[in-house]
Parts: C-alpha cells; sequence; structure tokens
C-alpha cells in the first residue's frame, strides 16, 4: 500500500508507526529517532492520519472557542516554543565539534595580576574588576 511508513526494527509497514513502536517494540518515538539517527521533526504518523488528526482538533477548538471561526488566522491558537528544541544525536554531535572547534582557536589563557585566576581577556577583567587598565610595554 501506498504511503505507509515502513518500521527498521521489523520491516512490516504502518500508518501509525509510533504507536507500533510503543505497543509491539516497547520503544519510544525519541529512542528510535536516536537509534536510526532520524530527525527529531519526522512525523511517524502517514500524511492521511496527520490530516484526520488536523481536522479534528480544528473541529475541537472550533466547538470549545465560538469565536475561533469568526476571527480567521487573527484569533487562531498560535504554537509557541516552550522549553528547548531537541535536536537529534548527529546534530548534537555536530554542534560539539562546531565548540570544540572554537574553543581550541581561542587564546591561551592568561594569570591576572591582582586576584591571580585565569582569563581569555585579562585587559577586560582588570578593568571590570579591579577597576585599573593594563598598559603594554611597545
Amino acid at each position: 500500500m501506498d504511503n505507509l511508513l515502513r518500521c527498521r526494527i521489523c520491516k512490516r509497514e504502518y500508518k501509525h508507526l509510533g504507536s507500533h513502536l510503543f505497543h509491539r517494540h516497547d520503544m519510544l518515538a525519541r529512542d528510535y529517532k536516536t537509534k536510526f539517527e532520524l530527525p527529531w521533526k519526522m512525523g511517524l504518523v502517514t500524511p492521511e492520519i496527520k490530516r484526520k488528526q488536523r481536522e479534528a482538533n480544528f473541529r475541537h477548538n472550533a466547538s470549545r472557542n465560538p469565536d475561533f471561526l469568526k476571527g480567521g488566522k487573527k484569533n487562531q491558537f498560535k504554537k509557541g516554543r516552550t522549553g528547548q528544541r531537541r535536536i537529534s544525536e548527529h546534530e548534537r554531535k555536530n554542534i560539539m565539534n562546531r565548540i570544540l572547534d572554537v574553543n581550541d582557536r581561542k587564546k591561551v589563557l592568561q594569570q591576572c595580576p591582582v586576584c591571580k585566576m585565569k582569563f581569555n581577556h585579562v585587559e577586560s577583567h582588570l578593568y571590570l574588576k579591579h577597576k585599573l587598565i593594563s598598559v603594554k610595554n611597545l
């Protein structure tokens, strides 16, 4: 059949892969996506199921809020970001590699002559913390 999602564990096809993973393989969708390095935003339902869910949500919102249908887009509920964005293991590795590259390019830490702590920018620390100006010999 068309528009079915194939389970990478048992090789069968399903309309709602998330339910199958939970009930048959005792696995959460995030674990499945991590194991097979799939993007976090990838849906585990077919477009047909997604359309039916969208229609059901629309009917539910319209029944609870009479002004929902009147105002068009202006009065519709807007999704907002709550908390942190989830990223896949692949993205996490790329981000960590970029952070390590930046850290490798940093200057050598210099010691503050006043408090003996090490900083990347001793001049900024001297000025902000000790109200001193660093003078370099030319």
